[in-house]
């Protein structure tokens, strides 16, 4: 089968991570790829095309308003045409499923990487589009339950497909004297970075250290606080990494305090690298952190919550933060390996012709 995948961006962040992951073995792939970006490319685009596949970059404006995109790809449907186009991220999903079914695309599979704060208008649309496709791809049980309970599927037109974790990088841990504390993701609102500085600035122990590895529009807003709260010399913004093993070789515990997770790759990496990780109780996240097993949960919307499990977590032996990482690494390589979502994802594929 001639397959289409097309996103939003190939730049970098989870969403394009699961491409490299999918791509990461071209021997396990059964089918012929053309990977496609609506918006434009980047660290994910280089590293596919580094494997041998066609990457298609067509560095227009993504966003759902600008219908033009319908047209445009329509036509290179029309033109190259595809078995099956599987479309991920609001965007793509829009304008992609559209154009599929307008250029006579026998299947059309849609992916939902998180929580969509649709509008009723645009629930509406979602529902449409998503009954267009034979399929809708789901990151989490979560964010299943989600699009069932605003109406935009139907229980059996979702499947459930967890995101993948590529092979860890054989990078040395490395603890300082100071415990160490790294959260990885965009700098974004809704990443919640900025709870997390201040659940921070009042541990007791100020030896501790901080690092969020990332960019984002939130920088300059997160640099301010570390500023106004007198962390400079505590808490290090790096800026996006290709490779955040080297930083969480560092760490004694993974925090990540989003507001909203469909899946939460960043907390499964630390996992698979052997760290303890403190998340929040959101999305898929609980689908895989066990308390006091595999990791520690806590409300995002809640300071002193996040403060008070910090202020325990911190004064823990490391022997101790050693076997719920352990617990976590464990977890990690039965449930989310590549080669398994690449089997997962072609034999949907093939179910569906």
């Amino acid at each position: 089968m001639k397959i289409v995948r097309i996103t939003t961006l190939l730049d970098f962040g989870g969403q394009e991570r699961k491409y490299i992951s999918f791509t990461q073995n071209p021997a396990w792939l059964v089918n012929d790829y053309i990977f496609a970006a609506i918006g434009h490319g980047g660290y994910a685009e280089k590293k596919i095309k580094e494997r041998g596949f066609e990457v298609v970059i067509f560095n227009q404006k993504p966003n759902i308003s600008n219908l033009k995109n319908i047209w445009m790809l329509y036509k290179w449907f029309r033109e190259i045409k595809p078995d099956l186009v599987h479309t991920a991220a609001a965007e793509a999903n829009f304008h992609a499923t559209i154009a599929a079914k307008l250029a006579g695309v026998k299947v059309v599979v849609a992916e939902e990487i998180g929580f969509p704060t649709h509008s009723s208008k645009a629930r509406v649309v979602f529902r449409m589009i998503y009954n267009w496709c034979d399929k809708v791809i789901c990151v989490s049980k979560a964010v299943h339950q989600f699009l069932v309970d605003i109406n935009e599927i139907k229980p059996d037109k979702g499947v459930l497909v967890y995101n993948p974790v590529g092979e860890p990088k054989s990078i040395e841990r490395k603890l300082s004297n100071a415990f160490t504390i790294v959260c990885v993701g965009r700098l974004e609102k809704v990443k919640n970075q900025q709870l997390l500085i201040k659940a921070f600035s009042r541990l007791k122990d100020k030896s501790i250290k901080l690092i969020l590895v990332g960019d984002g529009r939130e920088k300059e807003n997160l640099q301010k606080l570390i500023s106004d709260l007198n962390l400079i010399k505590r808490v290090e913004v790096t800026g996006f990494s290709p490779e955040p093993e080297k930083y969480l070789a560092k760490a004694n515990l993974f925090v990540l305090p989003s507001l909203s997770e469909g899946f939460g790759i960043a907390v499964v990496e630390a996992m698979q690298q052997g760290l303890p990780c403190l998340c929040s109780s959101i999305g898929g996240i609980p689908e895989f952190i066990e308390e006091n097993k595999t990791g520690w949960m806590f409300n995002p919307n809640k300071e002193e919550e996040l403060f008070e499990k910090l202020e325990v977590i911190t004064a823990l032996p490391q022997t101790e933060l050693n076997t719920i990482g352990a617990n976590a690494k464990a977890y990690v390589l039965q449930n989310f390996s590549e080669k398994k979502y690449v089997t997962e994802l072609e034999d949907l594929y093939q179910q569906l012709q």
